[in-house]
């Protein structure tokens, strides 16, 4: 018994479940990671959010173990900023929110850091927390629905979803505000090779999908957008019929630079006329020519 409290006393033990301890972090992050760019899908909420209280647990009871090493007091004054963004990018997800949420705040006055330092820290952080949520709820009341991956997850249609052929991508239906006057379906490309699976759910990302069609909204039953193989050059690509047209994929569109766009620009009229531009740049060059005409004869 003796050497099994010895062993828990040791301190590079210590030090090394302190180390671990970073691995929280890194969880933290990747759940802020998550609300950020992703739209969750849910198998079973109750066991994912039992699970995820149980690492929460888990990681409090570690930190308390190792309170007094250096690597757990740095780890407890950075946690603050990640769970900030789990906040600020999850706001209205209180399951995800609180726990962390919990856990940050009896490690800051748990750990045994300068006091005069966490002073320091803690009016930071309680700013930064008490003007970034005031500012956030304040700007949204004022402007309306914040969002940072260009969508409103809220207005999500979780009925609609259609597969390209390949699997490879997905349209996604967002509906707009039932009460204005012309209601909108907005609809979105997604690539489905960035998705991630958690336990008891799926995440579908979001960040950086592409809008492909908006359209006046009447039911369920709409779908003016869909899959279409078609052969270009000899292979086949999948390309979207959008009320009765072909578009190609947005996902592989470029964007044209204005470097492109002014190198691209031809000055000709398209019936052979000389253009204004077309006819300055020739009496420009005449008068040159005429110029070193005139220079080579004096010479002579």
């Amino acid at each position: 018994m003796d050497k099994l409290v010895a062993f828990f006393k040791n301190v590079w033990f210590k030090r090394g479940v302190a180390l671990l301890c970073w691995a929280y972090t890194g969880l933290m992050a990747w759940v802020a990671w998550l609300n950020f760019a992703f739209y969750f899908e849910y198998e079973n909420p109750t066991s994912l959010f039992v699970l995820y209280l149980f690492a929460n647990i888990a990681a409090l009871g570690l930190m308390i173990y190792t309170r007094k090493q250096v690597i757990t007091m740095v780890n407890c004054m950075v946690l603050p900023v990640i769970v900030f963004a789990i906040v600020l990018f999850g706001l209205g997800n209180w399951y995800l929110i609180i726990p962390p949420l919990c856990v940050i705040v009896a490690m800051f006055f748990i750990n045994t850091a300068n006091e005069t330092l966490k002073t320091v820290m803690g009016t930071m952080y309680l700013l930064m927390y008490v003007i970034g949520i005031a500012a956030f709820v304040a700007i949204e009341m004022m402007m309306g629905k914040i969002t940072f991956t260009d969508v409103d997850l809220a207005q999500r249609d979780t009925d609609y979803e259609v597969l390209s052929p390949s699997g490879e991508y997905r349209i996604v239906r967002y509906i707009g505000d039932p009460s204005a006057d012309r209601q909108i379906a907005m609809y979105y490309v997604e690539y489905t090779g960035d998705d991630t699976g958690i336990p008891f759910g799926y995440c579908k990302k979001v960040f950086g999908c592409k809008h492909a069609l908006s359209s006046k909204y009447t039911g369920k039953a709409d779908d003016p957008i869909e899959w279409v193989v078609t052969e270009i050059d000899g292979e086949e690509a999948e390309m979207l019929s959008v009320e009765g047209s072909l578009r190609e994929n947005p996902y592989f569109i470029e964007p044209v630079s204005e470097t492109a766009e002014s190198d691209d620009l031809q000055y000709v009229d398209p019936f052979g006329e000389e253009t204004a531009e077309t006819a300055a740049s020739d009496e420009t060059t005449a008068s040159q020519t005429a110029e070193a005409a005139v220079s080579t004869a004096e010479a002579q």
